[in-house]
């Protein structure tokens, strides 16, 4: 390994080091560059884990899962988000995690993600041959604050993030099953990569997404029939049309809704009506920053002469952060196995800019206030650049990708691609 890599893979561990540190410092010394690490139910730590430990007591208590915690005055959890997911991750990881106490059981999470993240590195050596190569892209997965954020608050987008990474390994490997069944258990534990139907399709591999409905439909319809209302809180927590733009949203569509409220207060005036939907300048903003990247990646994908699996992957993962309405800074670990993919097959120089933007803070610390709500405080220059930080390097990630400069750098790093499983993809 040169000495470049053997420094920044130093650096990288130092880093990811000093996360660690902050995770079980009792004043966690990283948490005022994150809002959710600073702005949180009461002291905070483990939040989303309490909620997916708290709605598998309630399965094994016969109660509904989605009770809120905090409503719960026999709750077991110290606090807790409220749970907002499919019943399967509650009776799995939720059941699971009643086996110990709430605070080991974090910990003992907390480990497990962390071994999770050291097989991905593993998996990544496999990948290239170069070790200086490997070095670059072993830091990648080890210094990505947003990394942080998913730990302390005990979140389990990290296990989607490295099943797209087994997804595209196995592709690499030619073994099928495991390249079908790493996608349907991704979709089962949180139904994000639902996205990568379009993949299946350009491929005509149409049998693993039928069978992950079917599954989808054994682990939930049998459930909200025996609960029918939960069917409706369900759907109100993940797809309900109000979008604030918390300072922790940094989705592309809560970037809309603060340029709309801080600078086009009456867009969101009646333009016109289709039936009884009233239709305004606000709403249709929003219906194009869905559409047209979801339609770009589509052309892409099925237009294209020739199909290029890392190429649609980017696409699709980036999709996801235009179409979903709450978007929190640990989801943008989703778009680490891209990054580390696109840049084993390109050696582009300039992922490591879009990188650097998606792994750094944002200058949320700078313009933090006290209280529930900082944004009151906010002028509207501060709320842009909030929401607008990790916007900019997925926006340049996708174009950069729409456009076909993958493509081009791809057909310039085809005469000196070291080998390895990279070769395959």
């Amino acid at each position: 390994m040169r000495r470049s890599g053997r420094t920044l893979l130093i650096v990288a561990l130092a880093v990811h080091a000093l996360f660690i540190a902050s995770l079980v410092e009792p004043g966690h010394f990283l948490n005022p560059l994150f809002p959710e690490g600073t702005h949180n139910l009461e002291e905070g730590q483990g939040s989303d884990f309490f909620a997916f430990y708290q709605a598998g007591r309630y399965v094994l208590d016969g109660k509904d899962i989605y009770t809120r915690p905090m409503d719960d005055p026999e709750r077991v959890v110290p606090y807790g988000y409220f749970y907002r997911y499919l019943p399967f991750t509650a009776f799995t990881l939720g059941v699971a995690a009643n086996a110990l106490p709430p605070w080991p059981a974090y910990w003992i999470w907390i480990v497990i993600v962390e071994l999770i993240l050291g097989l991905t590195i593993v998996a990544t050596r496999r990948l290239v041959d170069d070790p200086t190569l490997f070095g670059y892209l072993a830091a990648m997965w080890l210094m990505f604050t947003p990394f942080y954020i998913e730990q302390y608050m005990g979140q389990l987008t990290f296990v989607m993030s490295a099943l797209i990474f087994a997804f595209a390994m196995a592709r690499a490997r030619g073994n099928l099953a495991a390249f079908d069944w790493s996608w349907i258990l991704s979709v089962l534990v949180k139904h994000v990569t639902i996205l990568y139907v379009p993949i299946f399709a350009r491929t005509r591999r149409l049998k693993p997404v039928f069978i992950a409905a079917l599954l989808l439909a054994a682990t939930t319809v049998p459930y909200y029939l025996l609960r029918a209302t939960d069917t409706g809180q369900f759907g109100h927590d993940n797809f309900d049309l109000s979008l604030y733009p918390y300072p922790g949203n940094f989705g592309a569509l809560a970037l809309v809704m603060v340029i709309k409220d801080r600078l086009l207060p009456a867009a969101s005036g009646p333009l016109f009506h289709i039936g009884p939907l009233m239709m305004s300048a606000t709403r249709l903003a929003v219906l194009a920053v869905m559409a047209v990247p979801t339609l770009w990646a589509l052309w892409i994908t099925f237009r294209r002469r020739a199909f290029d699996f890392v190429e649609s992957l980017a696409l699709w993962t980036a999709v996801y952060f235009f179409v979903f309405r709450e978007v929190w800074e640990y989801h943008y670990v989703l778009l680490l196995p891209v990054v580390v993919l696109l840049y084993a097959k390109t050696r582009a120089r300039v992922l490591w800019w879009i990188y650097g933007l998606l792994a750094a803070p944002t200058l949320f610390v700078l313009y933090d206030a006290p209280g529930p709500s900082p944004e009151a405080s906010w002028s509207t220059f501060e709320h842009v650049l909030n929401h607008s930080f990790k916007v900019v390097p997925l926006v340049w990630l996708f174009v950069w990708v729409g456009l076909g400069c993958y493509r081009r750098h791809l057909k310039r790093a085809e005469s000196t691609m070291d080998g390895g499983l990279i070769a395959a993809l």
